[in-house]
């Protein structure tokens, strides 16, 4: 079980976070989901096996959202040219 945190676009009040909801939770091989409107991120419990990284985000764009995209460094990587250092 791999459990995934992604950083939303495009929700503009609770609704649009509780459609996001129901959308994931209808993946196969996701067993939960919680998207938070205020803090603008989903966290998906899902089976690895079953269901991929790429597969979120598509059912996420299908729902009318978006993925977004991470500022730099904020999701771990790095450049390699001078961060930190």
């Amino acid at each position: 079980m791999q459990i995934g945190m992604l950083k939303l676009a495009g929700m503009k009040d609770q609704h649009c976070a509780d459609k996001l909801t129901q959308a994931l939770k209808a993946v196969n091989g996701v067993t939960d989901a919680n998207v938070s409107f205020a803090d603008s991120k989903a966290t998906v419990s899902y089976d690895e096996d079953l269901v991929s990284t790429q597969r979120l985000h598509v059912a996420i764009e299908d729902a009318g959202f978006s993925v977004a995209k991470p500022v730099h460094g904020e999701d771990g990587n790095c450049c390699g040219g001078g961060c930190g250092g």
